[in-house]
């Protein structure tokens, strides 16, 4: 089996900015171990995999490896797949299947509008090792988050990288709020490969309903303190999550023939 591979910038419209990431559209799944090998081969925050389904030509399956592993539910894998339909089917709402949850993306020429699943706060005893951070609530959901009095100490977090991977959680999220509609975060996820993310799509199901709750806002801007510049937005409708944002294709790094086996 053949299939090129393509590459994008998402949450961004400038090919300079956004999170970087590479799919390809499949006919069947190979073994999981040609995927990972074309996943770093392709050294790429994330590579996505889809593979259509029978019953639906806007549904998928799909699966999201970093360099080093397979991952679970990853935002902006998905916002790439979503353009990578768009690019070659056209536009429309299409679903992902996976494993750990089916997000919806509404595909424009303009926009891509995904669908997330919220994840609620559950109480956390907060990590002694990380007690020299300003931390003023912690919480987890998949990840671990840390809320932190202001933006300032959200940028100025310092990372313990061998720390955070031992972590049982997926990953490490700070966060502050700031007024008057957005919250700033950073994220961690050392243990799959990726010390810090650009920007994350999945954080934003901790973080909205976290936020939703502290402040009865229902959108939100949000700033991810890494240091390349992404774009977007979330908000609450009919008590659905919604990441709104945008992503570019760079033809000029596309495989024109990458072998799947």
């Amino acid at each position: 089996m053949e299939a090129p591979l393509y590459f994008f910038k998402v949450f961004t419209q400038d090919a300079q900015a956004g999170n970087p990431a590479a799919c390809a559209l499949l006919t069947e799944w190979p073994e999981s171990s040609v995927l990972q090998h074309r996943a770093s081969e392709a050294q790429q925050v994330v590579t996505a995999f889809v593979v259509p389904t029978t019953e639906d030509p806007y549904r998928y399956q799909i699966r999201w490896f970093s360099c080093q592993q397979e991952i679970n539910l990853c935002g902006h894998g998905t916002l790439a797949a979503a353009a990578l339909l768009r690019q070659l089917k056209g536009e429309g709402c299409y679903s992902f299947v996976s494993p750990y949850g089916e997000p919806e993306v509404r595909v424009r020429a303009d926009d891509l509008v995904m669908q997330l699943p919220q994840w609620h706060a559950k109480p956390v005893q907060r990590p002694a090792a990380l007690a020299s951070a300003q931390i003023i609530d912690a919480f987890q959901t998949r990840d671990l988050v840390l809320v932190l009095a202001d933006a300032e100490a959200v940028l100025q977090f310092q990372p313990d990288v061998e720390l955070i991977r031992q972590l049982p959680q997926h990953a490490l999220i700070v966060t502050a709020f700031c007024p008057p509609d957005t919250y700033a975060l950073r994220y961690f996820a050392p243990a799959i490969g990726i010390e810090e993310d650009i920007a994350t799509g999945s954080a934003q199901c901790s973080l909205a309903p976290y936020w939703h709750a502290k402040t009865g806002l229902s959108r939100f801007k949000v700033l991810q303190l890494s240091a390349t510049a992404a774009n977007f937005a979330v908000a609450f409708h009919s008590n659905q999550l919604y990441l709104k944002t945008q992503a570019v294709a760079l033809p000029h790094l596309t495989r024109s023939v990458a072998t799947i086996t």
